[in-house]
């Protein structure tokens, strides 16, 4: 996997390391994990300051390596080589390659951006456009970067209408392919129109336990986003339980903005399984709204367990007491 030329680049490199670098490497039940957690223990015996973190995550998402803000879906070897230990390198030296206004701008950076990249092997553009990109993502912890190789993940270059390499793609909303101007996809960063954040950033933006500055977006600018619907009603609980406390604050400041969620809601509610279906009728409940207590009573007089007419009768007790 690792040529004999890059494992003496990697042994020359990590001559220089004075502390230990670590890595997360995320498994998963995708069978190309293998191949990930070959190349991190290969590159652990060549380089032994590098220590990888390993988690298992039960889901059949593509494996990934991430270091900090970076995440690599690609095994970085051949041309990606030097960008990679450039990752694993002092952020300082990996700032120093960028314009320096372009920096002084990525510290404006308020909602985070997910940034894409897609690669191909030997594709002799691909590495430069890395490097400019890992500029951006060791300028500003807001900018979380993922490299692709979309030869070895082809069914994500093809959900992504990936058609060449490389190609950079910002919120999976924006898209530049080829030569890129590094000028333009920060302005594009700044000028975002928050309202048209992907589900994606807003779950980024959980992550780093920012649910109520996303209720507070939504409320300054008098919307509820598109996207944010959708993880009201996500399968996973922790990324449902920020949507939730997003809902809430917004609910405590304006029932309004909140009743253009309900009519999603309550679609989703036949066919959610029954926890999910239990924190629908409790945002029922939060909404503040009571036109929707007919549909309340229509669960608890429906075929529905012990647990989700008990949420049902609370959410209506809610209502009630407002």
């Amino acid at each position: 996997m690792i040529s004999e030329k890059e494992k003496k680049k990697i042994a020359d490199w990590s001559q220089t390391l004075k502390d230990d670098i670590r890595i997360h490497l995320i498994l998963t039940e995708d069978e190309r994990s293998q191949t990930f957690q070959d190349f991190c223990e290969e590159l652990t015996r060549i380089a032994p300051k590098i220590k990888i973190k390993q988690e298992k995550d039960e889901n059949s998402k593509p494996p990934i390596i991430r270091v900090g803000n970076v995440g690599y879906q690609a095994i970085p070897t051949g041309k990606e080589l030097e960008p990679f230990l450039g990752v694993l390198a002092d952020g300082d030296e990996k700032t120093q390659n960028g314009p320096l206004s372009v920096h002084k701008k990525l510290h404006q950076v308020r909602v985070p951006a997910l940034l894409k990249v897609y690669i191909m092997p030997h594709c002799p553009f691909c590495p430069a456009t890395v490097k400019q990109l890992l500029c951006l993502a060791a300028a500003s912890e807001s900018v979380k970067l993922t490299i692709i190789d979309g030869a070895f993940f082809p069914e994500m270059a093809a959900s992504d209408n990936i058609q060449s390499a490389p190609t950079v793609l910002l919120d999976d909303q924006f898209c530049w392919t080829g030569s890129i101007q590094i000028e333009e996809i920060v302005d594009m960063i700044l000028n975002r129109d928050p309202t048209r954040l992907s589900a994606s950033s807003l779950e980024a933006m959980f992550e780093e336990g920012g649910a109520v500055k996303v209720a507070r977006m939504m409320l300054d600018s008098g919307k509820i986003f598109l996207a944010f619907t959708e993880l009201l009603v996500h399968k996973k609980w922790p990324v449902r339980l920020a949507a939730m406390v997003a809902f809430e604050t917004i609910a405590e400041e304006n029932h309004t903005l909140t009743h253009h969620t309900l009519t999603y809601l309550w679609d989703c509610f036949s066919t959610a399984e029954d926890t999910v279906k239990g924190d629908i009728l409790y945002l029922l409940g939060k909404s503040g709204d009571k036109g929707i207590i007919p549909k309340l009573e229509t669960v608890l007089n429906g075929p529905y367990g012990a647990d989700v007419k008990e949420a049902a009768e609370e959410a209506l007790e809610a209502l009630n007491l407002n």
